[in-house]
């Protein structure tokens, strides 16, 4: 993370996913970082994971957070434990014509709608020797 830059609850947008927000939903749910602070994520802002990321199997939901000091960087936040956080790039955002095989039982895992775009994400690491930043393609967070 960059030293200096201003990361608060204030600073930081929680990315919504799919369609307006339900009337019906449960209010939001606070989490406590104390990398974001105070977060208020809704059912709308929560990406729901199978079978969670590998070596997190446990976390299942996350809420994608994006702090303004940090673009275009944001961050996978676990819902159940806002400690464990991934840094994320847009896949294509590091090679232009990024395009993995996605299988249909994949697919199909996700909820993936036919003609409906899908947003791909590379979990990122700063290598501490270079201090650069690597993008891992081979496993993407579709």
């Amino acid at each position: 993370m960059t030293r200096g830059a201003d990361v608060t609850a204030e600073t930081c947008a929680i990315i919504a996913f799919g369609d307006e927000p339900d009337e019906q939903a449960r209010p939001p749910r606070v989490l406590e970082s104390r990398r974001f602070g105070r977060l208020e994520v809704s059912d709308g802002q929560t990406l729901q994971m199978a079978t969670g990321l590998l070596g997190f199997e446990e976390y299942r939901e996350y809420c994608l957070v994006s702090p303004e000091a940090l673009h275009p960087l944001m961050f996978l936040v676990a819902c159940d434990n806002p400690e464990v956080t991934f840094p994320v790039l847009p896949a294509r955002m590091c090679l232009a014509d990024y395009a993995p095989p996605l299988h249909g039982d994949a697919l199909e895992a996700i909820g993936a709608e036919t003609g409906k775009p899908l947003e791909l994400l590379a979990i990122c690491a700063l290598a501490q020797d270079t201090m650069t930043l690597h993008a891992n393609l081979r496993g993407p967070v579709v």
